[in-house]
C-alpha cells in the first residue's frame, strides 16, 4: 500500500515548466473532446459542451464516426469500453437528459444498445460503471435515510448473482470518501476514485483483495484538485488523471501512475495567466502500451509519459 501524502501532491511550483502535451501527436482533431476510453485501437470519446454532447468513435484503420444509438443528448458521463461475454467491444455510459436525470447503457457500438436493469435499489442511482464480459463493476450514490445512504460505494456483479460490496481505501472511509466518480474493470481487477474533500485512486481484485491505492486530489484552502481521468493498464498498473489549481499559480493537470505500490507522476503545468479551469489535459486513457490525452481546444493526443525523476519507483 502507498500512502501519498498530500505535501507531495500540491508541492508549489518552483520552475514555470512548459507544458509537455503541446509536443503530443495529435490522434484524433477534435476542439471539443471532452471525455475518452480507448480498448484494442478502438477510441470512443464525448465531443461537445454541457447540453449538447454526441459519442463519437475512431476504429483501428483511423475511420471515425458518431456512435450508433448514441443520440445529442445533454451529457454522456462515465463512458468507458470494455467487452461483451463474447469478448466483443461495448461501450458502457451514463447517458443524461435535460432534467439531469441519467440511464446507464451499454452500447456495442453497431447500434444495439440497452439499458442497465435490477442494479439500484430504492433512492439509488449508477454514479459510473464497467462491464467486463460477464461482470460488472458500478458505483451507486444512495439518498434518503442513514441506513440507505451507507449504501452508496463500490459494487461488482457477475450474471445473476448478488451484487458484491467493494473495500474502499482505509483513509476514505476515515475521511468520509464514499462517492465513485469513476469506474474501469477489466479483467478481475477494479479500479475507481472515491472522492470527497479528499480524492483517492484504488485497485483491487473482484473479490477485494490486493488493495493499491493513494490520495490523488484534495481541496483546501485556496486549493482545488478534482481526479478527473481512470484508466487500467494492467492487472498491476492503473492510471489517474487531476487537475489541480492554486490561487496565484499556473494551473496543472498531474498523471498519475500506479504500478504495484509505487506512484509515479508527471506535471503538466499551464501557461501563466490562463483562464481559470484551463488545464493541459482534462482526461486520459490507456489502450496496451498508448496513454491518451484529452488536450481542451486540441483534441486526443498520444502522450509519452515523463514521470518526475525525484519519485522513481524502487
Amino acid at each position: 500500500m502507498h500512502r501519498c501524502l498530500l505535501s507531495a501532491l500540491v508541492a508549489a511550483v518552483a520552475l514555470a515548466l512548459p507544458a509537455a502535451a503541446a509536443a503530443d501527436p495529435v490522434v484524433v482533431a477534435d476542439p471539443a473532446a471532452q471525455q475518452i476510453t480507448a480498448l484494442d485501437g478502438t477510441i470512443v470519446w464525448v465531443s461537445g459542451p454541457f447540453g449538447g454532447q454526441r459519442l463519437f468513435q475512431r476504429t483501428p484503420d483511423g475511420a471515425v464516426s458518431a456512435v450508433e444509438g448514441a443520440p445529442p443528448s445533454s451529457s454522456y458521463r462515465a463512458i468507458d469500453l470494455g467487452k461483451d461475454s463474447d469478448g466483443r467491444l461495448l461501450v458502457t455510459y451514463l447517458r443524461c437528459d435535460a432534467s439531469l436525470s441519467c440511464k446507464s447503457l451499454w452500447n456495442d457500438l453497431d447500434g444495439r444498445r440497452a439499458t442497465f436493469r435490477n442494479l439500484t435499489p430504492p433512492k439509488c442511482t449508477i454514479s459510473a460503471l464497467s462491464q467486463w464480459r460477464t461482470r460488472l463493476a458500478y458505483g451507486l450514490s444512495c439518498a434518503g435515510s442513514a441506513a440507505n445512504r451507507k449504501l452508496t460505494g463500490l459494487y461488482t456483479k457477475n450474471r445473476s448473482r448478488a451484487p458484491v460490496r467493494l473495500p474502499r481505501p482505509k483513509d476514505a472511509v476515515r475521511f468520509g470518501a464514499r462517492f465513485i466518480e469513476s469506474v474501469d474493470l477489466r479483467g478481475t481487477r477494479v479500479a475507481a476514485v472515491a472522492t470527497d474533500i479528499y480524492e483517492y485512486s484504488f485497485s483491487q481484485t473482484v473479490t477485494g483483495r490486493d488493495m493499491r491505492w493513494f490520495l490523488a486530489a484534495a481541496s483546501e484552502g485556496e486549493s482545488n484538485a478534482s481526479a478527473r481521468g481512470l484508466a487500467i493498464q494492467s492487472a498491476s498498473t492503473h492510471w489517474t488523471l487531476t487537475d489541480y489549481e492554486h490561487t496565484g499559480d499556473p494551473n496543472e493537470a498531474i498523471v498519475f501512475r500506479q504500478q504495484g505500490d509505487c506512484v509515479q507522476r508527471e506535471r503538466l503545468i499551464g501557461p501563466i495567466g490562463a483562464p481559470q479551469e484551463q488545464f493541459e489535459a482534462i482526461d486520459l486513457a490507456v489502450d496496451g502500451s498508448t496513454l491518451y490525452l484529452v488536450r481542451p481546444g486540441t483534441g486526443i493526443v498520444a502522450h509519452a509519459f515523463a514521470p518526475d525523476p525525484t519519485l522513481p519507483c524502487p
